[in-house]
């Protein structure tokens, strides 16, 4: 047996360079999902906060004025990289920050909620924004048909090494007796460093693409920005596909970025343990690894529109069952004398969502690539950033809706969201897209 034939990406070009391009993706795992995911927005509730009133609004105002700061910052970051070449330059930045400021959040302490707004907002607008400047990477990496594998394979691999980290933190919890979320600054700490660590190869071996790109010579890098971004707005009927792209990703993004920054609060709320839902989170991520495996070997030869579809069908589909089992879940808690509510529902419906964020994820990076001129692809993905952290803020009507209507009415409005994706998507006309991509890079031209 060939095991080369495995691995999915044999006989590509630049193997160094997509493995110090894989191992940044490894890095963001370790804040997404301690810090974002798992147990930071646990800490910041029932340590800093201490307020079940008010500590879902909160949460959702620090962590979307982050997004805020992001998605103001993204499209100018982008078409200023593109005019410089300076896409590694920005993301080695954004890593060494993040980094940092994710070791620093062990430093506080209960009720400074200020102290943790000015260390959170920083690490989390420099893991956003390094995000973009991650994917620009994309279309330099790979042929435009092969761009859903490349995407599929790193985000397994991070998904691979997001279950390591969860591995590592059960059994710290549980040998080192860590469970109560006033214990946890060690793992803050180890997720800085795991960041800053990962980010090495990135540093040492990444290049800066070789792309041909107009330079605006005589004027300073800033205005040269925003005239890039000028030019793309007046050319926006060009890359219509693109443009709907991206609205599409404002909905489901929302959808996405609830369930990444609220599971943990609502798998305790239906009765999960801390040890538990660390548990939990794992098999969500190995699902998320199965997730990613369709994209790495099927998206390109589906098409991405198809492939965008089905994986937008199961999250519909999801969304709408978690809401149904949470109203029968609270339903029951009214009934007198009523024992515990099964929570084997939860398990399905968590590998089910997992499934789509590892799929969508990956699908949507590559859809991007595929519809992104060449010579603007950071500020391409800078957009994108855009509506990714656009999409974040969005989560903050569901807060609100879960704190004053409850969880069923807010789950409702997240496969609304979803919905909406799916309908844009529909129109979307991948190859025509493609098309103008190429006819109309400037570079090209």
């Amino acid at each position: 047996m060939n095991l080369r034939r495995l691995y999915p990406l044999d006989g590509f070009p630049q193997q160094r360079q997509l493995w110090s391009w894989i191992s940044f993706d490894v890095a963001n795992q370790s804040f997404t999902l301690i810090i974002n995911t798992l147990l930071f927005s646990i800490f910041f509730s029932e340590v800093v906060v201490q307020n079940d009133a008010i500590d879902d609004r909160i949460w959702a105002l620090t962590y979307g004025s982050s997004m805020l700061l992001c998605a103001l910052f993204s499209p100018i970051a982008g078409a200023m990289a593109d005019e410089r070449a300076w896409k590694k330059r920005c993301l080695i930045g954004s890593g060494i920050v993040c980094g940092v400021f994710t070791c620093a959040l062990a430093f506080i302490q209960p009720g400074q909620i200020w102290l943790a707004a000015l260390l959170y907002i920083p690490a989390n607008f420099a893991f956003s924004i390094g995000e973009n400047f991650l994917a620009s990477f994309l279309p330099g990496l790979a042929r435009q048909d092969q761009v859903g594998r490349v995407s599929g394979f790193s985000w397994a691999c991070s998904y691979g090494a997001a279950l390591l980290l969860l591995l590592l933190t059960a059994g710290a919890m549980i040998g080192m007796k860590l469970e109560a979320p006033d214990q946890w600054r060690p793992f803050f700490v180890s997720a800085g460093l795991w960041f800053l660590l990962f980010a090495v190869p990135t540093m040492l071996w990444l290049k800066e693409p070789a792309v041909p790109h107009v330079v605006h010579a005589g004027r300073n890098l800033i205005v040269a920005g925003f005239v890039r971004l000028g030019e793309t707005i007046r050319h926006v009927t060009r890359y219509r596909d693109l443009a709907v792209l991206l609205g599409a990703s404002l909905f489901y993004g929302t959808g996405m970025s609830v369930v990444i920054f609220f599971a943990s609060k609502l798998a305790g709320e239906y009765g999960f343990s801390q040890v538990n839902l660390v548990v939990f989170v794992a098999v969500i991520t190995v699902s998320g690894i199965i997730g990613t495996i369709v994209p790495t070997l099927y998206q390109d030869r589906m098409g991405h529109r198809r492939s965008t579809l089905l994986y937008l069908t199961v999250w519909v589909l999801t969304a709408g069952a978690f809401a149904f089992y949470a109203y029968l879940n609270e339903a029951h808690a009214r009934t007198p004398g009523a024992g515990p509510y099964p929570t084997w529902p939860l398990w399905i419906i968590g590998n089910l969502l997992g499934f789509g964020l590892g799929s969508l994820g990956s699908a949507n990076r590559a859809f991007v690539g595929y519809l992104a001129p060449p010579s603007r692809a950071a500020e391409t993905f800078g957009m994108w950033g855009l509506m990714w952290k656009l999409s974040a803020i969005m989560t903050f009507p569901f807060a609100w809706i879960k704190d004053t209507a409850g969880t069923p009415s807010a789950l409702v409005l997240l496969a609304g969201f979803i919905v909406a994706g799916f309908v844009l998507t529909l129109l979307i006309d991948e190859k025509r897209g493609h098309a103008a991509a190429q006819a109309g890079d400037p570079a090209a031209a």
